[in-house]
């Protein structure tokens, strides 16, 4: 798929992007985060379920894929979405939200990796990253195009603030308020981020040892997603 192409799709995509909240943070029971680290051409997607309530860890799961592209500035959802939409599978606990390591309407196009996933998957998503990828900071807002998509949030003493912003069906009031409420000092990242990525880093030694990680077949990812999002060679 050419480069061209790509934008068309998110602009799409980023077209479909709500900033109403179907899940208030009072109305959260469980909260998923999704962390991606990459072995060579190999993408490990670990993913936790906490308690939104006492921020307790009640499910891990992994999926591991082949990357079908390189990483592209810009185009990052295309490269990870799928072992995120793998691992959403997976999970036992249905989430209420899902928290994904990047942008989400802080997008040029209005389509980072969460809100990617939370089009995609028809749930509220919510993006968490740690460096600017297009627009600027005014004050402590975060403006792509002239709108704003998102805030920075300090949350550890001495460190540089995470940037938030809405996936999908989330509101940036809401957005902030989900994050500063599974931020446990000393961590930086929200607790979801946090475990999702303590769990990926853990397959990924495994993976790295020699040890048993069961690849997923590319069609064990539905057909739909597949032509949507396209495992891009």
């Amino acid at each position: 798929m050419r480069e061209e192409e790509l934008v068309e799709l998110q602009k799409q995509i980023g077209a479909q992007a709500s900033t109403v909240s179907r899940s208030p943070p009072d109305t959260i029971r469980y909260i998923a985060g999704f962390d991606v680290t990459f072995a060579g051409r190999q993408m490990i997607c670990g993913t936790a379920v906490l308690d939104y309530k006492t921020l307790t860890v009640v499910e891990r799961k992994h999926a591991v894929l082949h990357a079908h592209m390189p990483y592209v500035p810009g185009f990052r959802a295309f490269r990870e979405g799928p072992g995120i939409v793998q691992a959403y599978y997976d999970i036992e606990h249905e989430p209420d939200v899902l928290m994904i390591s990047g942008h989400g309407i802080a997008h040029q196009h209005r389509c980072g990796l969460a809100t990617y996933v939370g089009v995609e998957l028809d749930k509220p998503a919510v993006g968490v990253s740690k460096s600017l990828l297009h627009g600027h900071v005014q004050d402590t807002d975060i403006v792509v195009n002239g709108a704003v998509c998102g805030r920075i949030m300090q949350t550890k003493d001495h460190a540089k603030p995470i940037l938030v912003s809405p996936g999908h069906m989330m509101s940036i009031p809401d957005a902030i308020a989900i994050v500063q409420r599974c931020i446990i000092p000393p961590h930086k990242l929200p607790e979801p981020l946090h475990a999702a990525h303590k769990h990926a880093k853990s397959i990924l030694a495994q993976f790295v040892a020699g040890g048993t990680v069961q690849e997923a077949e590319e069609d064990e990812v539905p057909e739909e997603y597949r032509m949507n999002s396209g495992l891009i060679v």
